[in-house]
């Protein structure tokens, strides 16, 4: 089984947590697009896609800082 060092880890890890960055930017452009609509029917998703930028904004900062963790270690 290989074994990962822990600059390889950190390396994934930001690698994670900058595409979690971008796929929060592209929701948060589709929420926007949603708000210009301004159809009741499309609030729902509007809730929605809202609630998951939130949750990947907490991770991406999760992620950030774990990888600022493991940098301090390695």
């Amino acid at each position: 089984m290989p074994t990962i060092s822990l600059s390889d880890m950190q390396l994934d890890i930001e690698k994670s947590a900058a595409y979690f960055e971008s796929l929060s930017q592209v929701l948060d452009g589709h929420a926007l697009y949603l708000r210009a609509q301004n159809a009741v029917c499309r609030q729902e998703d509007l809730r929605l896609i809202e609630g998951q930028v939130g949750s990947l904004s907490v991770s991406v900062s999760y992620l950030k800082s774990a990888a600022l963790r493991i940098a301090k270690v390695a």
